[in-house]
């Protein structure tokens, strides 16, 4: 009872926060005087129903009352949609009225993204070990050591330069290839076509969302970016839909 009520209570949590970031995007999008100033904003709706179509897609297929999904699939979710939280720093441009400091969100901004990797990571390992238990309390003891460092580590005053300083960046990048490493030694080790498929999506979108990370500014690489990133969420939806992952 305490995990389904974790489960949910998080996916509450997230549903919530996706609704925020749409409408500041909306509205962003409603106000915005060219095609230039929107299109980062269309793309970013998109990314975000993406990783929401993810979400209801995996609870209403994987969770039940006999199987709880897996921990740190529903972690990854919800700190994606975390992730996008920056959009904060664009209403604050927009309307000159904040509800959190500019380093806060950075704060929030960079945690997410150290998070969501970081579960990519833990599920990676998980499915390569019978040792459940224990492979989840050394990660939970991990990401509480990513936490430490999200509060330590220097940051920018505001998340439009966050990933310009080197602490950030080079951790950021440190994950980021190490969740595509264990996702790709999981493709050989499960060379089911199904199994392959869920995999390189996962790497699609770990690319794509770094790509965002780190030339976010560049328009045409925050584009490409995202539809690596839409792209490997849509074939997560659609192996999801078709064999549910009991995990």
């Amino acid at each position: 009872m305490p995990n389904k009520f974790f489960r949910y209570f998080l996916l509450l949590i997230q549903i919530f926060t996706i609704a925020v970031e749409m409408l500041i995007y909306i509205y962003g999008i409603l106000i915005a005087e060219n095609l230039t100033d929107s299109l980062p904003l269309i793309v970013a709706v998109v990314r975000v129903a993406v990783v929401l179509l993810i979400t209801i897609t995996y609870y209403k297929t994987s969770v039940t009352k006999f199987n709880p999904g897996n921990l740190f699939i529903i972690t990854c979710l919800f700190f994606l949609s975390a992730s996008e939280l920056g959009v904060l720093s664009y209403l604050v441009q927009l309307t000159g009225w904040s509800i959190l400091s500019p380093r806060t969100i950075a704060r929030i901004v960079m945690a997410s993204q150290f998070l969501s990797y970081f579960s990519i990571i833990g599920y990676a390992v998980q499915n390569q070990t019978n040792e459940h238990n224990p492979i989840v309390r050394l990660l939970m003891m991990g990401g509480i050591g990513v936490i430490f460092l999200t509060m330590t580590i220097p940051t920018s005053q505001d998340v439009y330069t966050l990933w310009s300083i080197p602490a950030p960046l080079i951790l950021v990048t440190i994950l980021a290839a190490t969740a595509c490493l264990t996702n790709l030694i999981l493709i050989f080790s499960e060379p089911t076509r199904g199994a392959v498929a869920r995999h390189l999506s996962i790497i699609l979108m770990i690319v794509g969302n770094y790509i965002v990370i780190k030339f976010g500014q560049n328009l045409i690489m925050a584009i490409i970016g995202s539809s690596l990133f839409i792209i490997g969420g849509l074939i997560i939806v659609g192996q999801t839909l078709h064999n549910s992952v009991l995990l």
